[in-house]
């Protein structure tokens, strides 16, 4: 019986059975044998007992004997109060509670013991173990509860290896970035000419705005890993946000001689602004890194009808040299680098993309891109109501 409530309201059960079982076998006996019995001679004696050992002042006064006289079976009878008795039926009642109150006592105890040796269990425990409770011994009642405290655990376990997995990533992705810089630096200390020294600061600089976004985009995949996502949902118009990122890549754009337009129709949809602008920012940025440096960039937005009716889109496309079909999937994976790629990346760009599609419930789509090159990527949102 593992439920704490049927064990108390067995105990309280056998209680009653007991107290009726003492009863109807003093019935009985009375039946029997009359007053002049086992339970009634006791129980007398009892009575005397209890009203001996009160005070002199609380004492009854004794009555004289005298003869048994018959009731007169036209009047009532009218019998005096029996000080013993009373104070025998207090001090079994009194006797009665005490027993209820052990075996309450003793079903509580028994019900909360396994608590006590999961509490041991869970002080003996190391550090960042998260190995759910058992909750097979515990009275039923707490169960719900345990089952809420292992979900925290598993919880807490999911964003402790997240943090280390981060660390882990960014140790990884960082080191070779920071060493380019140091030996970059060495090399601008040591040249030997103007033009080497600027050179030198060209890499340096470029080196550090890779580094500075890696670093952005390692903190937005923390950020995400932690689960703090839809603290500021709101309805927002794509074309207007991806306007505005658009605005921020011109003059990359420019220097490498890429043409990047937007194009499209109002869509509204409901997401976070912010992570919506770091989607819109990798597709980007991804297109531009890996597409052609005399190439085309569109950004389109709009809609695509489909059986569950129509859905808001955002398309982002190259004309470079494109992934291979197989490897389309693959690419949205972290720290996923396309086979042959000439351009180095960090695998991280396009793996928060499909995160935040993740979250906001949308789905990716891939395809060649500008006349059957390079690529296109199309976020489609669920259909707005």
């Amino acid at each position: 019986m593992r439920s704490l409530q049927w064990r108390m309201l067995a105990m309280l059960g056998l209680v009653i059975v007991l107290a009726w079982a003492i009863s109807i076998a003093m019935f009985a006996a009375v039946l029997g044998s009359g007053r002049a019995n086992f339970w009634h001679e006791h129980l007398d004696r009892l009575g005397q007992t209890l009203v001996g050992s009160l005070p002199e002042n609380l004492k009854p006064e004794a009555s004289p004997r005298t003869a048994p006289v018959l009731p007169d079976a036209s009047e009532p009878s009218v019998r005096g109060g029996d000080p013993g008795g009373i104070l025998t039926a207090m001090l079994l009642n009194t006797v009665e509670l005490a027993i209820v109150g052990l075996l309450m006592w003793w079903a509580v105890v028994a019900s909360l013991r396994p608590l006590k040796a999961m509490s041991v269990e869970i002080g003996r425990r190391k550090a960042f173990d998260a190995t759910p409770l058992p909750a097979e011994r515990v009275p039923a009642e707490l169960r719900p509860l345990i089952a809420a405290f292992n979900a925290l655990l598993g919880r807490v376990d999911t964003a402790m290896k997240a943090e280390h997995q981060f660390i882990a990533d960014a140790a990884h992705e960082l080191r070779t970035p920071l060493a380019a810089l140091h030996v970059q630096a060495d090399v601008a200390l040591l040249a030997g000419t103007p033009e080497r020294k600027d050179e030198a600061l060209r890499k340096l600089l470029d080196i550090a705005q890779r580094s500075h976004r890696l670093a952005e985009q390692l903190l937005d995949l923390a950020r995400l890993d932690a689960g703090l996502h839809a603290l500021s949902v709101q309805r927002i118009d794509l074309l207007e946000l991806a306007n505005h990122v658009v605005s921020e890549f011109a003059v990359r754009a420019d220097d490498r001689g890429t043409r990047l337009s937007i194009d499209g129709t109002s869509c509204w949809v409901r997401c976070d602004v912010d992570e919506m602008g770091i989607l819109i920012r990798n597709l980007i940025d991804n297109a531009l890194r890996h597409g052609r440096a005399d190439g085309t960039v569109e950004v389109t937005c709009g809609h695509v009808v489909r059986d569950d009716g129509m859905h808001p889109m955002l398309e982002v496309t190259d004309d470079g040299p494109g992934v291979p079909e197989h490897e389309r999937a693959a690419i949205f994976d972290r720290f996923y680098r396309a086979q042959g790629s000439v351009v180095r990346g960090s695998g991280i760009g396009l793996s928060l993309v499909a995160r935040i599609a993740e979250l906001h419930e949308a789905t990716i789509e891939t395809g060649a891109g500008m006349g059957g090159a390079g690529l296109c990527v199309r976020v489609m949102f669920a259909p707005q109501g």
